[in-house]
């Protein structure tokens, strides 16, 4: 299985991930970390909230983001409690929180913040290159975690995803293409996100998703990700039997937030 190469913005984000785990061991070490994920509590189930996704029951993970690369601050002093709470009362099915530092502005406190203020599942979402990075989330809370098929190895994505579920989360495997597919599907990935946006160029196409849905088999659980600012946008992933739409940046900009979370539910705001 030939890999994708990592240029563009996934290098620089991959060298600055690097630096940002030997930091985080230099202060807190594996062992310890692993001791703390180890004795949290079990986490509300990702996997069952994206099975639960249907043409009447819409499944949208509403993101926290505060920055993205490509738009700059988005709402850099977004209150994460909140958002969370507005989230989790419009009806959405899980929780996305961006933990990136540099470019995203997010934290891991964000993460922890977030899974104290809801019962929803919360994911990790982050460039994940170190099983470091997977027991800081689950002692954050966390319910999920982020796996970007191009910046992993298939040996590494199956390592991850086992190590995730053995910590009793569920991996998001993303792709950004067919090929991509094969390595999510064989490292045991059952929920696929697939994002519209190529994380190495940054540029969005919101054809992708509709296209490589086709391919799933009936036991993958796909999601939709990037690109997403309407109910007339979910109606087209509707239409590939796409069930599931992470959203952040359109959700962070609406001015009503859970009134926008309910529209892209068909969810009569005023119940």
């Amino acid at each position: 299985m030939n890999r994708i190469k990592v240029e563009g913005f996934l290098k620089v984000i991959r060298d600055v991930k690097r630096e940002e785990i030997e930091r985080h061991r230099s202060a807190i070490p594996l062992k310890a970390v692993r001791h703390d994920a180890e004795q949290q509590k079990a986490p509300a189930s990702f996997l069952s909230a994206m099975a639960r996704g249907s043409m009447d029951q819409v499944g949208i993970i509403a993101e926290i983001k505060k920055a993205s690369p490509s738009k700059g601050d988005i709402r850099q002093n977004l209150d994460v409690a909140a958002y969370v709470e507005k989230y989790t009362d419009a009806g959405a099915s899980a929780i996305s929180v961006l933990t990136e530092s540099r470019y995203f502005k997010g934290s891991l406190k964000d993460l922890e913040t977030a899974c104290n203020a809801t019962d929803l599942p919360v994911l990790r979402k982050d460039f994940i290159i170190n099983d470091y990075q997977i027991f800081e989330a689950k002692k954050a809370g966390a319910s999920a975690v982020l796996l970007i098929t191009t910046l992993l190895s298939p040996k590494q994505q199956e390592d991850y995803t086992c190590l995730i579920r053995d910590l009793g989360m569920e991996a998001l495997v993303e792709i950004n293409s067919e090929w991509e597919f094969e390595q999510a599907y064989t490292s045991g990935g059952k929920v696929v996100g697939i994002n519209n946006r190529n994380l190495q160029t940054l540029k969005t196409d919101p054809t992708i998703a509709k296209r490589v849905a086709k391919i799933f088999p009936e036991d993958i659980i796909p999601v939709e990700a990037s690109g997403i600012s309407s109910r007339q946008d979910i109606e087209k992933g509707l239409d590939e039997n796409i069930y599931n739409f992470l959203v952040g940046e359109s959700i962070v900009r609406a001015e009503d937030t859970k009134g926008f979370i309910q529209t892209l539910c068909q969810k009569d705001p005023m119940n």
